[in-house]
């Protein structure tokens, strides 16, 4: 004799087995909402972790100043060091004069260029100039794909930032160094030669 209450259980059991297609469609609208979410904050990290970069370079630049000016009484230059894509690079901070200190340091070889290497993150683009006796220095850090850039005077404490347009290479702002001048803030950023210039203020 045939069992009508078993079939109709083992039917049953087979029907509920696995989603359903609105199960599924459900699920997947939920991961597409928190992956729109998810994905421009994840963008927005990395640019604030390029910033860090070049700022972080920036310090370090800094602290490379410093240490040069206690050995020899004069802050170093250095050209507009654009490092982008290159892992490991670095830079060197020359100083070219030879004063009364410099004429005589270089392990005692009179009138020697000074240099001190400095390290870069990458993609990090850096530049340091000095005023003409090389007692003051200002400084521009800037991460390719950062949308800051980063600049300081040795005559103050504070780091200045102008925006750029982020994974645009920036060019030297050229500002002229003034012993005593806080030179950095205020001044207008050259950035990119297509982009429009913009000011820098305190961090």
């Amino acid at each position: 004799m045939i069992d009508l209450k078993h079939i109709m259980r083992t039917q049953r059991d087979k029907k509920e087995k696995g989603f359903t297609l609105i199960e599924l469609m459900i699920v997947v609208a939920i991961i597409g909402i928190l992956a729109a979410i998810a994905i421009p904050q994840f963008a927005a990290y990395r640019v604030r972790a390029f910033n860090s970069a070049g700022e972080s370079d920036l310090r370090n630049m800094k602290l490379a100043e410093e240490a040069l000016f206690a050995d020899f009484q004069a802050y170093g230059t250095t050209g507009l060091t654009t490092v982008a894509g290159a892992a490991g690079a670095g830079g060197v901070l020359t100083i070219a004069s030879v004063g009364p200190v410099v004429a005589t340091s270089n392990n005692g070889v009179a009138g020697a260029v000074e240099e001190l290497a400095i390290g870069i993150s990458n993609n990090v683009s850096l530049v340091a100039s000095t005023d003409a006796g090389e007692a003051s220095f200002t400084a521009f850090t800037g991460h390719l794909q950062g949308d800051r850039v980063f600049g300081m005077d040795s005559d103050a404490t504070a780091i200045y930032w102008a925006s750029k347009a982020s994974g645009e290479a920036w060019v030297d702002p050229a500002l002229a160094s003034v012993v005593g001048a806080d030179d950095v803030n205020g001044s207008a950023s050259s950035q990119t030669t297509a982009a429009p210039q913009a000011t820098f203020t305190i961090l």
